[in-house]
């Protein structure tokens, strides 16, 4: 057994049936019961849902009864849940902490535990270092306090009370606009066609299939093609895609071409800043688009750019008033809404736009690139036996020095390397979530972003 179980970017996560066994979720749930008891919640309140992965449910009830052994009133979801709605429920319940059973965009191998606080966001890395800290061997005469109890209750249907309120959703579903909805089979199928009507969501994937059909749950363009076939051929006016528990968001416009995350976060800044009245900071985690600064510059709003993870992102919301926040990989959070990720949220927000603006989502992507310049992005995650090394070398100040004839004029180690150009940039980090190694560019053009790292692989030699 594992005895130094860790949690990454996002939540532990691990392979099922290697570290993700019912005895190490015995050893977080007793641990995450034991950071609550030395805050003084001796008989604490817990949310606790799960996605579509495999056991899902089994994994879930089995962490219930180990918490319930400890001595906490456990709220859990009957169904699979997306993590938003267990965000919002830790919330709005008055819960001291809420769990997702889930491996997020990992592949269908792994699964994993995230811990949500009391405000309705991840757990800080504080809260994180607390419960790692409490994480000890089993011990066969160990007797949990007991007193505890377990309640169902179904989170998705509150979630959804709750969106309702949020949304002119009689105005969204008379406007005319149809999506498709690609849940790459998680938890965030068949959401928005029980909050906008089946007539004007084009379903896809939202069927219980815990293997994926053999594709990471992650919604970024090479796992997007039919989404992508689907909303021209079917003449839609947006794709939406979530990852497996539905806290992140890919996009696709009515053309079928991919909107980064980077280009959601800019147009949701200027629906929410220029045409909301609302203003706040812009949070941006280390790899994302430097359009988030120009803007930020002419609008007279402060941005910050923080280490790559949403546990980064989801305390500044907290202790400032922030207009967005968000990160590369989809997950976005806005003002006036929980402190989370929230791909059923955002998208919402994205058809309120589309609705208000009465422009099509291309002209709006192209009229951002017309007030800020043309900004593309690539992203290649690379499995190497060189990782390691790399990595190492990195850390000891070595860099690039040009990268596909672009001079490197200085670097930024926040979180990995990044290597500055006049026009562009490259980040070469360590996943968080996953053994991979993470390259990711932005240039003036998309074969430019591409280049540089493609330049970047072959001089790394992987």
């Amino acid at each position: 057994m594992d005895s130094t179980l860790r949690f990454g970017t996002d939540g532990w996560r691990a392979v099922v049936a290697r570290e993700f066994t019912f005895a190490n979720l015995t050893r977080m749930a007793r641990a995450t019961a034991a950071w609550l008891r030395q805050l003084g919640h001796t008989r604490p309140k817990i949310v606790l849902g799960y996605d579509g992965r495999f056991m899902g449910s089994a994994f879930a009830g089995h962490t219930a009864q180990e918490l319930v052994r400890e001595g906490a009133r456990v709220i859990l979801s009957p169904a699979m849940t997306p993590t938003p709605a267990v965000s919002w429920a830790t919330q709005a319940f008055g819960a001291q902490a809420g769990i997702v059973i889930t491996a997020s965009h990992n592949p269908a191998e792994y699964n994993g535990f995230k811990i949500k606080a009391s405000f309705g966001g991840p757990a800080t890395v504080e809260m994180i270092a607390a419960v790692e800290r409490e994480v000890r061997p089993l011990e066969p005469a160990y007797q949990a306090p007991g007193g505890g109890e377990l309640v169902e209750a179904d989170l998705t249907a509150a979630y959804l009370a709750y969106l309702e309120s949020k949304f002119d959703l009689s105005a969204l579903k008379q406007s005319g606009l149809c999506v498709a909805h690609d849940a790459m089979f998680g938890a965030g199928q068949g959401l928005l066609s029980r909050l906008l009507g089946a007539d004007s969501v084009h379903e896809l994937h939202s069927v219980f299939n815990p293997g994926f059909e053999g594709i990471a749950p992650e919604p970024i363009e090479r796992n997007l093609g039919e989404l992508r076939q689907v909303v021209p051929a079917a003449g839609l006016d947006m794709g939406i895609a979530n990852d497996g528990d539905a806290d992140r968001i890919g996009v696709v416009d009515e053309k079928g071409r991919m909107v980064t995350s980077h280009m959601v976060m800019a147009l949701l800044a200027r629906y929410l800043h220029q045409d909301c009245g609302i203003s706040g900071t812009v949070l941006r985690t280390f790899a994302t688009s430097a359009i988030l600064e120009k803007m930020g510059r002419r609008w007279g709003l402060p941005v910050e750019t923080l280490p790559i993870g949403f546990k980064y992102i989801a305390p500044r919301f907290l202790e400032i008033p922030v207009l967005i926040g968000g990160e590369e990989s989809g997950g976005i959070a806005v003002a006036g809404h929980i402190c989370e990720r929230d791909g059923i949220y955002v998208g919402l927000l994205l058809l309120d736009m589309l609705h208000r603006s009465r422009e099509k989502l291309s002209a709006l992507v192209d009229a951002l690139f017309s007030d800020f310049g043309p900004h593309a992005y690539h992203r290649e995650d690379v499995r190497t036996s060189r990782q390691k090394a790399i990595v190492d070398r990195f850390s000891q100040g070595w860099a690039l020095s040009t990268i596909a004839g672009r001079r490197v004029r200085g670097t930024d180690r926040l979180d990995g390397v990044k290597h500055l150009m006049a026009d562009a940039w490259l980040l070469v980090r360590a996943s968080g979530t996953e053994p991979v190694l993470r390259i990711y560019a932005e240039a003036p053009t998309r074969d430019e972003a591409r280049a540089l790292v493609t330049d970047t692989r072959l001089q790394l030699k992987i």
